[in-house]
């Protein structure tokens, strides 16, 4: 039998539970942010939970009508039930930014976050407010007019309770607000359904924005050395994923995590700020012309990035993707993505190791006519199944943390895992400068690896990344950018290795500096070149 409520009540109840359950984790941040605060008052406390509540009140009386407010309410909770236990078990943040991660994260990349408590999670939290929606029967006015008319009438009793609220304590708002900006990213549903918004009216406002040509005076100034006999470039960018520089032993880390490139004459930069704290805003902020500050993710789709430049002035361009993408960066350019079934022996689950990048990689590099560029794109680190991203014979650091369900292993378990897949990643960099050494008769061969961005692994009870990049801790921020430079490429570039070790203990880069030094790299002279952004300019000899 139905149980019938008035549409009063039934927005009231649907309200409240989303205010009091669904935003557990706007509640556990403003407990831990107001805990530290002074001179607080009760009443300003307890006028918290009647705001938010009122503005939950305020968003389902403009949502929720006859016909659909059953299917809408129901898709509403399935969604922030998924949120609101990433907002608590990992620290998340729904900006603008998570949700253009969720729209472009890859079917694979999604399957991994899937886990047990997931389902425990949707049972507790979900399962009975669908069963009671289920059972309800909400009773609407007769009339349109009527219905308009109480829906009106229940904006403005919002109105009121929020007029009043601000009236009394608008200055403890202001301050909370203005000092702790993420807050507005933890109110469940208003987070994503406003970034979400977003997101779709830039994707509808994009159809009609031109598309911006860069570098077509590009000119590779190497090509006349090789037609004259010299050797061609060949540099192989590869790009890491999720991979923090404070785990690098190379970086001062005092575990061994770089057994390997530690052997090689690599030179790695200790200092590295990314552009973001997620793959959707880093790779393309990367590889566009434009620095952090003044990156604009619209205008960074419609306009050429450092390959298409590169491109124009006849350097082979080729991109190799293993991460899911490459987010419209290598879109005009040869590309390939790797199919999860390319390799059984590297492949599994869906992903591939990194190894199965180096399948074709010697021929490549041994083919090469002209001055190349290779692009190799990794999974490295993506979690929160790291412990997928490394063979067995990579586990090195014991014990693991076997499960995506990375908040409920020891901090030792997670670790160690982590620290698995830097030493994986460090091995398959070495295979590429191995594979670099052995065509340097031939060719002069460079290496340069840099990750899109860092890791959160629990620290201040964070985990993953993706958060605001004005409040993400360094962890997330800070990432490797390893050079490896052969002889022959140091001599006819004229680089001075002491001058780019000494850069790379004291100065601070960025993915800023990626444009240029490409360009540098690769010998390419174009307008749109800044020798102050190239880390390898200022270690030029000359000569």
């Amino acid at each position: 039998m139905k149980h019938r409520i008035s549409h009063l009540a039934f927005v009231l109840v649907v309200s409240f539970f989303f205010a009091s359950f669904q935003n557990w984790a706007l509640w556990q941040h403003l407990t831990t942010i107001l805990a530290q605060a002074d001179n607080l008052s009760w009443g300003f406390l307890l006028s918290i939970p009647l705001l938010i509540t009122a503005l939950c009140v305020a968003l389902f009386t403009l949502l929720l009508w006859p016909v659909v407010y059953k299917p809408l309410a129901a898709v509403l909770i399935v969604l922030s039930t998924l949120a609101t236990y990433a907002m608590v078990n990992y620290g998340q943040y729904f900006n603008y930014g998570m949700i253009v991660n969720i729209f472009e994260t890859n079917q694979s990349e999604a399957a991994s976050y899937l886990s047990p408590s997931v389902l425990l999670w949707f049972g507790a939290l979900a399962l009975l407010p669908l069963v009671w929606l289920v059972a309800v029967k909400v009773r609407f006015p007769s009339s349109a007019i009527r219905l308009i008319g109480q829906k009106l009438a229940m904006l403005l009793a919002v109105v009121v309770v929020v007029g009043a609220v601000a009236g009394l304590y608008y200055k403890d708002y202001a301050s909370l607000v203005r000092n702790h900006s993420e807050i507005k990213a933890l109110i469940n549903p208003t987070n994503y359904l406003s970034a979400s918004f977003r997101y779709a009216k830039y994707r509808l406002y994009e159809q009609n924005l031109p598309f911006k040509v860069l570098g077509t005076d590009a000119r590779d100034t190497h090509t006349m050395a090789i037609a004259e006999g010299g050797k061609p470039d060949v540099v192989v960018l590869v790009v890491g994923e999720t991979s923090r520089a404070m785990n690098y032993s190379l970086n001062g880390y005092p575990r061994q995590t770089n057994p390997r490139l530690s052997q090689e004459d690599v030179v790695s930069f200790r200092h590295v700020a990314s552009c973001g704290t997620a793959t959707a805003v880093s790779l393309p902020c990367m590889f566009s012309d434009m620095t952090h500050d003044s990156y604009n993710a619209t205008a960074a789709r419609h306009e050429e990035g450092v390959l298409d430049i590169l491109k124009h002035a006849g350097v082979d361009i080729s991109w190799k993707d293993n991460d899911g993408g490459c987010k419209g960066v290598c879109d005009r350019v040869e590309h390939m993505e790797i199919s999860p079934k390319s390799d059984p022996t590297l492949c599994h689950d869906g992903t591939c190791y990194d190894a199965v990048l180096l399948d074709g990689l010697a021929e490549k590099i041994a083919n090469a006519k002209q001055d190349t560029l290779i692009v190799l794109h990794l999974i490295g680190s993506h979690g929160p199944t790291y412990y997928r991203r490394y063979p067995e014979q990579f586990k090195v650091f014991t014990p693991t943390c076997d499960t995506s369900e990375i908040q409920d292993c020891s901090r030792e378990a997670l670790l160690n895992t982590y620290d698995n897949t830097i030493v994986y990643t460090d091995y398959v960099l070495s295979q590429v400068v191995a594979l670099l050494k052995q065509n340097d008769t031939e060719h002069e061969t460079a290496m340069l690896y840099l990750s899109d961005h860092g890791e959160s692994l629990g620290e201040d009870g964070v985990y993953l990344h993706g958060l605001p990049y004005g409040i993400a801790p360094r962890e997330q921020k800070r990432v490797p950018l390893i050079l490896w430079l052969s002889p022959a490429y140091q001599q006819s570039h004229g680089i001075d290795r002491q001058c780019l070790q000494a850069k790379a203990q004291q100065d601070k880069v960025s993915q800023d500096n990626l444009f240029h030094t490409l360009l540098g790299m690769m010998a390419v002279q174009t307008h749109v070149y800044q020798p102050g952004l190239d880390i390898l300019a200022s270690c030029e000899t000359g000569e």
